[in-house]
């Protein structure tokens, strides 16, 4: 499995694995075999991906009125448009140094901003270990919850 996902870091695939749906996929993938309980694990997950597709488009729609925010439409946020776009008049209780830490760990090129693909692939996770979310607020609380 880990040679299938260098295999798709080469070819600039940025999969998600950390859910029970993306490592069962993974799995599948480098050969393994698709036992009954993996197979309805991945149906279960991937049941409403159209519609978690739709949720995770609405969430884009709202990060991008922030993405101007600093003037630049890069699909990046400072930590600080981040932290306000989502906890809004709140975002001051969200600068303690382990808020930072969490903020980091979205921030996986370690530019000091959290990118879109980074965040849209919390959004993914989320959406596969929880394929019934009904609206984006619901999937934002889960991509940030566990």
């Amino acid at each position: 499995m880990r040679k299938k996902i260098l295999e798709n870091a080469k070819e600039g695939r940025r999969e998600e694995y950390n859910s029970s749906v993306g490592i069962a996929i993974l799995f599948n993938q480098a050969g393994g075999k698709m036992t009954p309980v993996i197979a309805e694990t991945v149906e279960r997950g991937l049941k409403n991906a159209k519609h978690i597709d739709k949720l995770i488009s609405e969430v884009k729609v709202k990060w991008d009125i922030w993405d101007i925010r600093d003037d630049v439409a890069d699909d990046k946020l400072t930590f600080d448009n981040f932290l306000f776009w989502i906890h809004g008049p709140f975002h001051e209780l969200f600068k303690r140094p382990r808020d930072r830490y969490w903020l980091r760990a979205l921030d996986m090129d370690d530019d000091g901003m959290i990118d879109w693909s980074e965040f849209r692939f919390y959004l993914v996770w989320a959406g596969r270990q929880y394929p019934d979310v009904q609206t984006y607020h619901e999937l934002l609380d889960k991509a940030f919850s566990d």
